[in-house]
């Protein structure tokens, strides 16, 4: 940082995270503007990336622990019940103190730790989490480990096995919760919410992200944190540091090259579950709730109260009272008008609306079987559940009582029999998802078979959304610039296509 300025000042490119070099036609600013750099330090066996080493308040105590990802010598056991345990063969030391006891927490599945550890995935070709279901982020707790807040300059926390093959040396800052911790045992609404989002890359036109943003502003979300995989350009930079001037987001550089290659698409799109457990962690006491969604998906609660997720979190809050629930998840629907291409004066007609405002419906219910699974005999909204009903959720990081834990997709785990004990299922009244996507139908040639349904979003909403846009100047300035030379009309990762007359009753 320069003493005369607030913004960073970029270094020379060649010792920048960019993933490729400015040129004179296609320019990228020297080094990515990150409000987190994270260590992404690997093992000597290159097996292993610890993401961060961290302070992680656990019931009363201050824990040191590591967020990491991939292969960690570990032993998993069966008990006398028959329950999976894990040991870690390696083990922690810091400072004065060497080979401290460390404990292993992996993401649960639906079939046995070997499994998803070991065996899932190997067409991946990679040692980190994949999409074939295996589950290899992890957080390490070196439980007997001291944090001396008093000193400036913290010795690295190693991770070693006996017989030294594995060895990694963490040397970064302490990561920790930042803000105003919140007494857990407050009587007052439990509504401060963060939204931690998804990894997000691909996006060129700054309109989509400031829409986005604003929306959720409204709903009541607090802060957002941005895990920036390659929205690079110029606009899609400024954009995010008016933002960040704003302090409603706090900016990762989660990019491949910054990564040392780690967050590539072969680890779960750009290691999502990461990501989200890398927030989660920071969020732990400095707000109520944390909603898990991607860059395409948006949050939509009451209609009673114009969108807004207040009811929602006081239904998980009276359950976890009452049952011990520690999250909720809620339904995602596939916002089906996307795919119909309009003609010219239907562009017309619309041409001072919102992203958001052009698509006004959604699918009546997941195509079974192909993207749901029917629990129930009639598949309705509340058989839905988890992955097989493409729900999304919201968890308390509020209390510290709460055992903290890798974060999956569609749940708190993929173990579904711990998560009906532990998830309540919010009704679509209260809150769902708005899912701007749904390639699968057009790509499976099943876009004539969805039942479809009337679902604009609230007026008064999309007014609070525009309003918040064209009172602020700059904000203003760069969507109007973005408007003007957009190549899209509504959202860019879609290519609409010619539809039947019947799909064209939007306006």
């Amino acid at each position: 940082m320069h003493p005369d300025t607030k913004y960073a000042i970029p270094p020379p490119s060649e010792e920048s995270a960019n993933t490729k070099s400015p040129s004179e036609t296609d320019y990228l600013p020297p080094a990515l503007t990150s409000d987190i750099e994270h260590a992404f330090v690997r093992s000597d066996d290159g097996n292993f990336i610890a993401i961060d080493r961290y302070i992680i308040q656990y019931k009363k105590k201050q824990v040191i622990s590591v967020l990491g990802d991939g292969l960690l010598p570990i032993t998993i056991l069966n008990d006398e019940n028959g329950q999976e345990t894990i040991r870690a063969d390696f083990t922690c030391s810091y400072g004065d103190v060497h080979n401290s006891p460390a404990t292993v927490i992996l993401m649960k599945g639906n079939m046995p730790y070997k499994e998803h550890y070991y065996e899932r995935g190997e067409k991946y070709n990679t040692p980190f989490s994949t999409n074939g279901d295996r589950f290899r982020t992890t957080i390490v707790m070196c439980e007997q480990l001291n944090f001396d807040r008093g000193q400036s300059r913290h010795p690295p926390l190693i991770l070693r096995s006996s017989d030294d093959k594995f060895s990694i040396s963490i040397g970064s800052s302490f990561q920790r919760p930042v803000g105003k911790v919140i007494n857990a045992h407050s009587t007052t609404k439990h509504d401060k919410l963060v939204h931690c989002l998804n990894p997000a890359y691909g996006l060129k036109d700054p309109r989509w992200i400031i829409e986005y943003l604003e929306y959720h502003k409204a709903i009541g979300v607090e802060h957002v944190h941005v895990y920036n995989v390659d929205m690079h350009s110029p606009e899609v930079q400024s954009t995010l540091q008016m933002y960040r001037d704003e302090k409603f987001i706090t900016r990762h550089d989660w990019s491949d090259h910054a990564s040392g290659g780690y967050t590539t698409k072969k680890t779960y799109e750009h290691a999502k579950w990461a990501a989200q457990t890398d927030c989660a962690l920071r969020s732990r006491g400095v707000y109520d709730y944390a909603l898990f969604s991607d860059i395409d998906e948006i949050a939509v609660g009451d209609e009673k109260d114009d969108g807004r997720l207040s009811k929602a979190m006081d239904m998980c809050d009276n359950a976890k009272q009452q049952r011990g629930i520690v999250a909720c998840s809620f339904n995602s629907n596939t916002v089906s008008s996307i795919f119909t291409k309009l003609n010219d004066e239907e562009e017309m007609a619309i041409q001072d609306k919102l992203i958001l405002e052009r698509y006004n419906r959604i699918e009546a219910k997941p195509h079974c079987p192909s993207n749901c699974k029917c629990l129930g005999k009639n598949c309705s909204e509340m058989d839905r559940k988890f992955h097989t009903g493409r729900q999304k959720y919201i968890a308390n990081v509020r209390d510290f009582d709460i055992a903290p834990r890798p974060m999956w997709t569609h749940a708190l785990s993929r173990d579904y029999d711990e998560m009906n004990k532990v998830m309540e299922v919010l009704p679509e009244s209260v809150m769902q998802v708005r899912h701007y996507q749904g390639h699968w139908y057009k790509n499976k040639d099943l876009l004539s078979t969805m039942e479809e349904k009337d679902a604009p979003l609230m007026p008064r909403l999309m007014n609070t959304v525009r309003d918040s846009i064209r009172h602020m100047h700059t904000k203003k300035m760069f969507y109007d610039k973005a408007k003007g030379s957009a190549s899209s009309k509504g959202v860019e990762w879609i290519n609409p296509v010619e539809r039947p007359e019947s799909y064209h009753d939007i306006i």
